[in-house]
Formats: C-alpha cells, sequence, structure tokens
C-alpha cells in the first residue's frame, strides 16, 4: 500500500471549511459529519496530496486499488460518495471532472463558485467539540470572502430552480417540456455538479440521445440519481429480461419512493404484463404526487375503465379534457372509453370536434377512428370490411395505430385480424409488419411506447384473450417466462385462455 494512504498514520488536516480525519475516517463540516468507507477516504487525500494536479482513472487505480481489478464504476460511485458527503455535512469539498481526462480537488478560490447545494437543518444537534470546529470553519470561510454564504445562497436558488422545473413539467400545458429543459438548464449554468439537475434533464428532454448524454453525466456525478436511472433503464426496456428491467426499477422506487417517473413506468409495465391490479395501486401513488399532471388523469381514467367502472371513469376523462384541451393522452382516453364502451357515435362526435382536437392529429389516425367507430356504429359487415381495409393499411404506419387496431378488430369479434396486426406489432412477422415505427405520422400514435402488450389486458380485447391461440403468443412474447419467474400471473379477470400450468 502507498504509505501515504496507510489512514492510522495520516494526521488530520483541514480541506476548506472541513476537518478532515483520516484515521477516523471521519469528515466534519459546519452542519454535520460522516464517517466514510476506507476507499473512499482514500481517494479523498489522493486529490488532497497531488495539490491541484489533475489524476487520471488510472493514477486513482494504481494509487488507491492497487493490484486490485475494478471498473470505471469503483471510481464513479466513490467520486459521487466523497460529492454527496460534502454536500451532506456542508463541506467546501469540490472534486472536479475534467472530461475525458480525469479528476481535480479544486482550490477553495474555484470551489466557492462551484458548490451548490443549500444548508438543511439537521437532526439532533452536533457536540460542542463539533460546533466549534465547525464555528472556526465557517469563520474562515467568511474571513476568506464569504464561501458559506454564497454556498447557502447558490444552493438555495438552485434547489428553487429544481423544484419550480420539477413543477411546470408536470402541468401539462403546451410548451411545459420546453420550459422545464429551460429551467434545468439554468441550474446546471449555476452548478455543473448538480447530478439531480442533470437527472431532470434527462427526464423532460424528447431526444433519446440528448437524454442518454444528460443522464449519464448525472449518473457520473451520482450513480444513485433517482431521475437518471429511470431515463436509463426505460432505454434499456428491450435489453435484457422482463424480471431484470422491474428489478431495476424497484431499485430505484426503493431509493426514491416518490420517483414518479419510476412509479409510471412500472405501472404501464404491470398493465402490460396483466397485472391490472398492481399496475393502478401504482398508479393511485403517482396520482397523489402529481394531482395536476395530465399523466396521471389519463392513466387515471383507463384504469376504470380496465375495472368496469365506467361512470368514475367518464367524470375523470371529461373533466381532465376541460383542465387540460386538446391534450393527446387525455383525449386518446376519451376516445377509447368511448368506442369500447358501444357509443360510437360520442366517439364520432368527439373526432368531429376538430377546434378541440390534438392539434397535431394526423389524417392516418383520423381515418382510423373514423372507419372502426363506424363499424362500431352499425356493426354491419360492409362497415367491418371498410374497417377492417383502413386499420390494417395504417395499423403499419405507426405503432399507435396498430394497438388501436387490435382492441378494435377484437371488440368487433374479428379475432384472425386482430392476431395478424398483434405479430405484426410485436413479433415483426406476417403482413402487418411496421414499415417506419411511427416516424412517418408524427402524432400522438407514433411513440414506441404503444408498441407494448399493455393493450391485450384491456375490456377491448376479451375475445383477442378468450381465443386458444394466447397461450402460444403469450409465450412467444416472453410474457409466459416472465409469468413463471416471478410466480405471478395475470389477474383472473383478464387472464382468459391462457395456461397457467
Amino acid at each position: 500500500m502507498n504509505e501515504s494512504l496507510d489512514l492510522a498514520r495520516r494526521a488530520d488536516i483541514t480541506i476548506g471549511n472541513a476537518l478532515v480525519q483520516p484515521s477516523l475516517r471521519l469528515i466534519t463540516g459546519p452542519e454535520s459529519e460522516a464517517t466514510v468507507e476506507p476507499r473512499v477516504m482514500q481517494v479523498l487525500l489522493a486529490l488532497h496530496d497531488a495539490e491541484g494536479r489533475v489524476l487520471s482513472r488510472e493514477d486513482l487505480l494504481e494509487i488507491c486499488w492497487p493490484g486490485v481489478i475494478v471498473g470505471d464504476d469503483a471510481i464513479n460511485r466513490t467520486i459521487a460518495e466523497i460529492r454527496r458527503v460534502a454536500r451532506d455535512t456542508g463541506a467546501v469539498i469540490v472534486i472536479e471532472t475534467i472530461p475525458r481526462v480525469g479528476y481535480r480537488l479544486a482550490s477553495q478560490e474555484d470551489a466557492a463558485g462551484k458548490v451548490g447545494k443549500s444548508a438543511k437543518v439537521r437532526g439532533p444537534a452536533l457536540p460542542r467539540r463539533k460546533l466549534v470546529i465547525g464555528g472556526l470553519a465557517t469563520a474562515a470561510a467568511i474571513a476568506g470572502g464569504g464561501y458559506g454564504l454564497l454556498h447557502y445562497r447558490r444552493g438555495t436558488a438552485i434547489d428553487e430552480l429544481i423544484e419550480r422545473g420539477r413543477l411546470v413539467q408536470a402541468s401539462g400545458r403546451p410548451d411545459s417540456r420546453t420550459q422545464a429543459q429551460e429551467i434545468f438548464r439554468q441550474a446546471i449554468a449555476m452548478d455543473p455538479e448538480r447530478a439531480d439537475a442533470w437527472g431532470w434533464l434527462a427526464r423532460v428532454l424528447g431526444d433519446d440521445a440528448a437524454a442518454r448524454e444528460a443522464a449519464l453525466h448525472a449518473i457520473e456525478i451520482d450513480p444513485r440519481e433517482a431521475n437518471a436511472r429511470v431515463v436509463l433503464i426505460s432505454q434499456r426496456k428491450d435489453l435484457h429480461s422482463w424480471t431484470e428491467w422491474e428489478d431495476e426499477l424497484l431499485e430505484v422506487l426503493k431509493d426514491a419512493p416518490d420517483n414518479t417517473a419510476a412509479q409510471r413506468s412500472l405501472s404501464f409495465f404491470y398493465q402490460g404484463m396483466g397485472r391490472c391490479k398492481d399496475s393502478w395501486s401504482v398508479q393511485e401513488q403517482t396520482l397523489k404526487l402529481e394531482p395536476f399532471n395530465p399523466a396521471s388523469h389519463n392513466t387515471s381514467a383507463l384504469k376504470h375503465w380496465i375495472f368496469g367502472k365506467n361512470g368514475e371513469a367518464d367524470k375523470i376523462a371529461d373533466q381532465a379534457l376541460r383542465l387540460w384541451p386538446r391534450h393527446p393522452l387525455l383525449w386518446n382516453a376519451r376516445m377509447v372509453i368511448y368506442a369500447f364502451t358501444n357509443r360510437a357515435p360520442a366517439g364520432l362526435a368527439l373526432l368531429d370536434d376538430v377546434p378541440n382536437r390534438p392539434a397535431n392529429l394526423t389524417s392516418a389516425s383520423i381515418d382510423s377512428w373514423r372507419a372502426a367507430l363506424g363499424a362500431i356504429a352499425t356493426r354491419s359487415s360492409p362497415d367491418i370490411a371498410r374497417a377492417l381495409e383502413v386499420c390494417t393499411a395504417q395499423a403499419k404506419l405507426a405503432p399507435g395505430l396498430a394497438a388501436n387496431a387490435i382492441m378494435a378488430f377484437a371488440y368487433l369479434g374479428e379475432v384472425d385480424a386482430s392476431y395478424q396486426v398483434a405479430e405484426g406489432l410485436f413479433e415483426g412477422r406476417g403482413a402487418v409488419v411496421q414499415k417506419s415505427h411511427g416516424k412517418g405520422i408524427g402524432d400522438l400514435y407514433s411513440t414506441a411506447g404503444w408498441g407494448r402488450t399493455q393493450v391485450i389486458f384491456t375490456p377491448a380485447a376479451v375475445a383477442f384473450r378468450e381465443d386458444g391461440r394466447f397461450s402460444d403468443f403469450s409465450e412467444r412474447l416472453g410474457l409466459t417466462a416472465y409469468w413463471r419467474e416471478r410466480g405471478i400471473w395475470p389477474d383472473p379477470f383478464v387472464r382468459g385462455s391462457l395456461r397457467t400450468s
């Protein structure tokens, strides 16, 4: 071992306003103290001993992990832990990331402009010895230019920005995503080391590549940043097993129980696995946390419909559309509930109400709904044939149009056609394979999220589930493997002809 990192032999040192005691693995700031792992202390000492020089990842591995094979994640976690302890203790200890080079311990002059975490009231009062240390450190900071006060003011301002951005992104206004992006970018500009600001930015960015880049930046600062983890988990959805994907989401919620992005992803996932009761339970938590987010009311309306509570579903959908007129998801929920509770005239009236229709609804979506609603209204052979022709053609263009066709065909009793579309959407085989995956549509039905199995476990798809092909279909999609591994099968009321033995 490098003798300079023999913690038992190192004397106490001061870094900024913090007392660092290597032999006790203790860092004491003006707000509190924290005991750290030996490796965390060694990395901090290595950066301190470098006297402002940049240490590469290879340098840190050689100094702090001599002869041990570890991945970059070990360094990421250690740096993130130092930053977390600094925030929690109020210590002016700033580890700078030098992109594609390494890390350095910022000088106190540099740290004054970079530290950004508001001082928080801690639990019990610190022992007198710690209060004296904290008082001396704070006095030294004030004498050196008011770093402690700057730390507090800047941190408070960033916290307020992030909270404002959180509320804006959940408001459902047409420009809410753009406004939230700008707010989170302001927070990052004030302190580039705020992982939570980067995580929120990743959550509201519409471009997958940009969101992934922001999320990875957040994870580099803090590997436990919840929003960033959800973004990365969601983008990896199809790259590994369903059980692993679910476990990762549950792990996020263990660390951040109120993370609504993780809750929505989990609720959506459970619906797609036929775990409708579990899906609704998670959704209710989200609704309590974000009662004025239109996405929460969209899901709530659909959940009431799925459970046969059509009166409540109507009330929720109607009130939500009054609060957020022309909102695409809410309009779709209203349309789905009308269509598949045998109220085609009401659905056609909604479709023909052009001023209150989503602004970007395309002709492909309009034509599909008109044909499906016409067939539902009359149940005549010519109208059903027309619906089969139009909706099958449009199902090739976007995942949402395919999902609607699966429900519409099953609801009309055209189960063969429903399976044909489902095989094209979910398996990429047959005559109704997606050609552009929605890229040529660009409205609410174009996003990849529609290409999941949630529609199969709705009231519209009863005939689909009761068909003898349902078990083999579920087996091919990997749903059965998930149910067996978890020992949890779809709720009985949506199980249909599924073989569970």
